[in-house]
């Protein structure tokens, strides 16, 4: 499969000259036409601003892109004029954002949000857009999708709204779909129908999918590779098997022991010890030093780079270097 998105030592930072919070610190990685990637990471390590970087959405004047390319089918996304990153978006790649409940506009109907997008980027008549939103909402499972035109958002449940997104993110046909938390808020039910949702369109569309997420269970559910941040730094890409079987990197091990297991008794979860880094904390070392159980000098004086194990395989920590192995 060919490369549709790459991404090269980006680096968003908010802050003024006095003080810098580095948000997303040096980081590089590429998704596959088709292909289907999970970004996991606790709340604070860097994964929504990654999105909000490729979609040139980073609030400004705080925050900026002061280094890297983000690279669409070889067009660079950073630096591009306002204009131009407005036709991008929803047309060439399309979010869905974290939250439902507020991440439609209240006081227009479900029809004059969803036709407003195909109109602007499809260049149709009114008509032609309905009936273009129609076999999108009938897509997400809807059986009554011409009145739910007509509908306002408060209207629908939380699972409703969320379906009326991907259709909207979807009416265009983009080529990399983001998908930020798209179950946090909805009961297990409603996340397993969203998740299979999103695996139909992946299929039947080819589109490229980034699954922003903290929860594994998802993770396993859909995607193919895994990139796991930490502190605005990748630490470790996988495939999703090879993750799961043996992770490398100790923050990966930590994260996957945390999800809760069926089998057996447990009378405590476990959980990493410590908390992220706060924003703008200045580390010298491993970032992730101070919580790590395999911690040793060099970890609290150096920054471990980004190692490529295999093809298919990175990690960011001195336990795979050669001169520790030595």
């Amino acid at each position: 499969m060919s490369t549709l998105l790459e991404v090269n030592n980006l680096k968003t930072h908010f802050g003024n000259k006095r003080r810098v919070v580095k948000a997303i610190d040096g980081i590089d990685f590429k998704i596959k036409k088709g292909e289907t990637v999970a970004l996991v990471g606790e709340s604070g390590c860097g994964k929504s601003m990654t999105s909000l970087s490729i979609m040139g959405l980073v609030p400004a004047p705080e925050g900026r892109i002061v280094d890297g390319e983000i690279l669409l089918e070889g067009v660079d996304l950073v630096g591009l004029p306002e204009k131009r990153m407005y036709g991008i978006r929803g047309k060439e790649i399309a979010m869905i954002f974290q939250e439902p409940m507020t991440s439609l506009n209240p006081v227009l109907t479900i029809g004059d949000q969803l036709t407003s997008v195909i109109i602007h980027h499809l260049k149709v008549g009114k008509k032609e857009a309905e009936n273009r939103a129609v076999e999108m909402l009938d897509l997400v499972g809807f059986s009554d999708s011409r009145k739910l035109l007509k509908d306002y958002p408060h209207r629908l449940s939380g699972g409703m709204r969320q379906r009326v997104m991907i259709a909207m993110a979807m009416s265009c046909n983009p080529k990399l779909l983001i998908a930020d938390e798209p179950t946090t808020a909805l009961d297990v039910t409603i996340q397993a129908q969203v998740l299979e949702l999103m695996k139909k369109i992946s299929k039947e569309f080819s589109t490229s999918i980034l699954l922003i997420t903290h929860d594994l269970g998802v993770v396993s559910e859909l995607a193919e590779r895994v990139i796991v941040m930490y502190a605005g730094q990748i630490v470790e890409i996988a495939d999703i098997d090879d993750l799961f079987k043996s992770p490398f990197h100790p923050y990966t091990v930590g994260l996957i022991e945390s999800v809760p297991k069926i089998e057996g008794e447990i009378e405590r979860l476990y959980s990493i010890p410590g908390n992220v880094p706060a924003p703008g904390e200045v580390i010298q070392g491993c970032k992730f030093a101070a919580r790590c159980s395999k911690v040793f000098d060099r970890c609290r004086k150096e920054m471990p780079t980004l190692r490529k194990m295999d093809e298919s395989r990175s990690v960011r920590c001195f336990l795979y270097d050669d001169e520790e192995a030595e």
